[in-house]
């Protein structure tokens, strides 16, 4: 049995037992509610809640509520939907929407694009062109110092 916070049902049917007590005398009366030993077998009023498991008292007219509050009864609702849309995705799973990154092939050796537009649209973000200027000066600069690293060059050391 889980047990929740109690519904107001369940505070005033306790309340019932423990009123006027203190609260170390009115310990070991809740615990024998909630163990079951106060509840009278005859009495069909008295059930537990499907929420939250307490004890309560129907009052209702034809004695067919389930849970002692309303509170209770909406967390209960609140849960089943919950269960039946939970049942519903795993039956009936929704499509996942394609992304233009989906036409990008990264797990293989070479990774590769299969669709030109889905590159052209997020490659640029990543590989931004330079103008024509910059690209003759890193050429330049290659011709100069050679490949690579440009300041090992220069230094004349070979890191390793």
């Amino acid at each position: 049995m889980t047990y929740r916070s109690p519904g107001k049902g369940a505070i005033e049917y306790t309340k019932q037992f423990t009123e006027g007590l203190t609260q170390e005398d009115a310990l070991p009366v809740i615990s024998r509610i909630l163990s079951g030993e106060l509840i009278d077998a005859s009495d069909k009023r008295v059930k537990h809640c499907d929420y939250c498991g307490y004890y309560w008292r129907d009052e209702s007219l034809r004695n067919t509520r389930r849970t002692c509050s309303g509170e209770c009864k909406t967390d209960i609702k609140t849960l089943q939907r919950r269960k039946q849309r939970a049942d519903k995705e795993l039956i009936n799973p929704k499509p996942r929407k394609r992304t233009l990154q989906d036409d990008y092939i990264y797990w293989l050796e070479y990774p590769f694009w299969f669709n030109e537009y889905s590159m052209i649209k997020i490659g640029w973000k990543f590989e931004a062109p330079y103008d024509s200027e910059t690209i003759d000066a890193v050429s330049a600069n290659n011709q100069i110092y050679g490949e690579g690293n440009r300041m090992r060059h220069l230094s004349g050391d070979k890191k390793v």
